[in-house]
């Protein structure tokens, strides 16, 4: 839970940050392991597995361009 807690932190620090764009290996890399570590919170809390199965398919369908459009909305 630690490193997720870390990787979420990490990858909302830089998505947030105005100096920062992220490369779409770097934004796809993050957004794999979050949906991944939800499949794995899943295993461990099986009472949680429709709720971790939502988050999953939700971080796998995060669209690039959404957010360098999200990022140019940034520095209006």
């Amino acid at each position: 839970m630690k490193d997720f807690d870390t990787l979420f932190f990490e990858y909302f620090n830089r998505k947030n940050d105005s100096n920062v764009v992220l490369t779409r290996k770097e934004f796809y890399n993050y957004t794999v392991q979050i949906a991944t570590f939800s499949d794995r919170l899943s295993s461990l809390y099986p009472d949680q597995k429709e709720v971790a199965a939502q988050n999953k398919k939700q971080w796998l369908s995060e669209n690039y361009e959404d957010y360098l459009q999200y990022k140019a909305s940034q520095k209006k």
